[in-house]
């Protein structure tokens, strides 16, 4: 198989490990066990989504997403697995418990980058990835930053079904890869939904980091693919 998963609650549903102390133990054994027999048989490669949104406090408050990613720190410590992490208009707050935390996690990515440029090199000195998708290449400034990221600290994602390059959106203009598309109720083989992302438009990110580095899309491709080998080691020897 060349599909793999992670195991983790998203910020924004941190309420689900109740109130005690209790509950919120129960909730980590429940997902450290579920990932571990994702590790037996080779289908779990990380611990996420999580991390910290203060975009959308709405569904949960700060202090219990951070009592949340913080009680999820146990299962990396158990199991050995990266991170694969949300942030959201957090400023410094997440990588400061991410630093404060790191010897209690092995690795691993911010993904759905699209802060500044400080911030990026932060994360990196901290030892991990910065990930990339549309979400983090819709602006001029967007793409000022992406360039400051080197080849070797960046994996590229679809964010699918969200997070498309549109045409308003400044990296639009390197997109080389177009598909056939269709509205979802008029939908055939060999055509994607209307406004949806789906793995298959990767080759677009790829693109557009490739037009602002100045360097070929296959470049870009083969250091993400290197990366997340690293990463999320043991891939090659699962497809």
């Amino acid at each position: 198989s060349r599909l793999f998963s992670t195991v983790g609650v998203h910020p924004t549903r941190c309420g689900e490990f109740g109130d005690t102390d209790a509950d919120r133990d129960a909730h980590v054994e429940a997902l450290a066990e579920l990932a571990e027999e994702g590790m037996r048989d080779g289908t779990v490669v990380a611990l996420g989504e999580l991390g910290m949104d203060y975009a959308r406090t709405s569904f949960c408050d700060v202090e219990t997403q951070r009592r949340g990613f913080l009680a999820q720190l146990t299962g990396a410590g158990r199991t050995g697995l990266p991170l694969f992490l949300h942030n959201r208009e957090t400023g410094f707050d997440l990588l400061d418990l991410l630093t404060e935390n790191r010897s209690r996690f092995s690795g691993g990515v911010v993904h759905s980058f699209d802060d500044t440029a400080d911030l990026a090199v932060a994360i990196m000195d901290a030892g991990l990835y910065v990930g990339i998708n549309g979400c983090s290449l819709k602006t001029a400034e967007n793409l000022d930053v992406v360039r400051t990221i080197p080849l070797d600290r960046m994996l590229l994602e679809t964010d699918c079904p969200w997070c498309d390059v549109r045409a308003s959106h400044a990296g639009s203009n390197h997109v080389r890869t177009a598909f056939p598309t269709k509205q979802e109720k008029k939908w055939e083989r060999g055509s994607c939904i209307k406004s949806r992302y789906e793995p298959v438009h990767i080759i677009q990110v790829a693109e557009v980091v490739a037009g602002a580095k100045g360097v070929e899309v296959s470049v870009v491709a083969e250091a993400s693919r290197r990366n997340a080998y690293k990463l999320f080691g043991g891939l090659q020897k699962k497809h």
